[in-house]
């Protein structure tokens, strides 16, 4: 056991040695490996800051009908009578004026904001909501039949830009896992890219330790230790581009998301999602490593 210790006590020895005799190609590769690892952490956080702020929106399709300032009650119960007996529509809602000076008093926080008026201003309205699965056909449709209905002003059709949204999301899910894919790949031969080198300027080295009985495994551990050094050190500046991205990015979004009366910012990387990106950049690295030792040590056999 103290012979093992010993051996990877020397091999990590070797391995800080190599990077402090050759600082500045070791801190290249750790950047490519940073940048290939930032793409898809800032990808999957932005994804995650806007799932969160979509989860809130309304996702059945609504349409706002607001009516004439002139309609009469009669109107108003033909309309409501027809808009229940409408198969398309899941749910229908009345709200009169009187109830929707109060909801805007309220919202604004200020009763005396309409005090000079001396008429309501605002109309009567119907919300009215869509089954989930309505076709943006069947509500464009909807919405010019209700249009041309008597005692009807204008139809607003609300939420579908919500479901469009949702779609675009998991658009943008499908992406990140092609993006994961294509820099686990370009992780992995950059790492078995810089081994192989190593390895070219060591190749002395490694013949004269196989002349004199060293093992593959003895061989090995030094190119291990600096593969999963370069994995962690370059999650780690990943997580460190990531973050000083959204500090620089996070008050202009948030000034924007403010400005359509939204709040919204970039999401911070917590624990664990560090701890995925360490784990996930090191086992590449390692995987490489594994590839490029494996494919030269044969070559000394």
């Amino acid at each position: 056991m103290k012979h093992w210790i010993r051996l990877n006590w020397i091999a990590f020895q070797r391995t800080l040695g190599g990077i402090v005799r050759a600082p500045l190609s070791s801190l290249l590769n750790l950047l490519v490996i940073a940048i290939a690892a930032a793409f898809p952490l800032g990808f999957y956080l932005l994804i995650a800051s806007a799932q969160g702020v979509i989860g809130k929106l309304p996702v059945e399709p609504q349409l706002s009908v607001y009516l004439r300032t002139s309609v009469t009650a009669d109107e108003i119960n033909t309309l409501k009578q027809h808009l229940q007996a409408d198969t398309r529509l899941a749910g229908v809602r009345f709200i009169g004026k009187d109830e929707a000076l109060k909801q805007m008093q309220a919202s604004v926080g200020s009763g005396d904001l309409l005090a000079g008026l001396t008429d309501n201003p605002l109309p009567d309205a119907f919300v009215l909501t869509a089954h989930t699965d309505a076709s943006p056909e069947s509500l464009e449709a909807l919405q010019k039949e209700l249009t041309a209905s008597s005692g009807v002003d204008q139809v607003q059709l609300d939420s579908a830009w919500a479901r469009r949204l949702q779609q675009l999301i998991a658009v943008g899910k499908g992406l990140l896992q092609i993006i994961l894919v294509l820099l686990a790949v370009a992780l992995v031969l950059i790492t078995g890219n810089a081994i192989r080198l190593q390895i070219l300027t060591r190749r002395d080295e490694i013949e004269v330790a196989k002349l004199i009985g060293a093992t593959d495994a003895f061989i090995r551990r030094p190119f291990v230790y600096f593969a999963a050094m370069q994995g962690v050190l370059g999650g780690l500046l990943a997580c460190a581009i990531v973050w000083g991205a959204r500090t620089w990015l996070n008050p202009a979004v948030e000034a924007l998301a403010r400005s359509y009366g939204q709040q919204f910012s970039l999401a911070l990387a917590d624990w664990r999602v560090v701890v995925v990106t360490l784990v996930v950049t090191t086992l590449l690295c390692l995987l490489g490593a594994s590839l490029a030792v494996g494919r030269h040590l044969r070559q000394f056999r």
